[in-house]
């Protein structure tokens, strides 16, 4: 088994992981819907809510569809060219699954916060336009964007980092 067969695995995982969760934001979409269909005085930024409720869904439909579906383009977009050709056995190296896990939890992160970023970005350019500023949570989503990506950029490193303290932590 290669190592890019784990990601592979991780990644389908991960797609029906997600597709619970948009089970999740149908119900939600579902009800902003029908109050926008039920409901006439609705205000712009419910519509607004609303509307971006409805395509937080649609994207997270169309990202659970590559995770499931296409999987191996993934995994080649993740993957170093060594880890479709390394040889990983059954049992496998602690600094393999710290690599996995952290660019998983990089994927989860990157795919939970960019709606939030995007939404509070538009917010801000808005809160600009009537001269108001709210620069907080537009900086706390970009951060968890960040994190993500480093998680993902740096995971050899990190995983090198943790497999040397668990060999420091057996030597004493």
């Amino acid at each position: 088994m290669k190592k890019s067969d784990i990601y592979e695995i991780a990644i389908k995982i991960l797609g029906i992981y997600f597709l619970v969760t948009i089970i999740q934001l149908l119900v939600g979409s579902l009800a902003y819907l029908s109050a926008m269909f039920f409901n006439k005085n609705l205000t712009s930024d419910e519509m607004l809510f609303a509307g971006v409720s409805f395509f937080v869904f649609i994207i997270m439909i169309l990202l659970d569809l590559c995770f499931i579906f296409k999987t191996d383009m993934i995994a080649k977009i993740i993957c170093k060219s060594s880890d479709f050709e390394q040889d990983v056995q059954f049992t496998v190296s602690k600094k393999s699954v710290y690599e996995i896990a952290l660019v998983l939890m990089g994927m989860i992160i990157i795919v939970w916060a960019l709606p939030d970023f995007i939404y509070k970005v538009w917010n801000y350019v808005q809160s600009l336009q009537m001269s108001t500023e709210n620069k907080g949570s537009l900086v706390t989503s970009g951060i968890k964007i960040i994190i993500g990506l480093v998680a993902v950029l740096y995971s050899t490193a990190i995983a090198n980092f943790l497999v040397k303290e668990k060999a420091v932590d057996k030597v004493e």
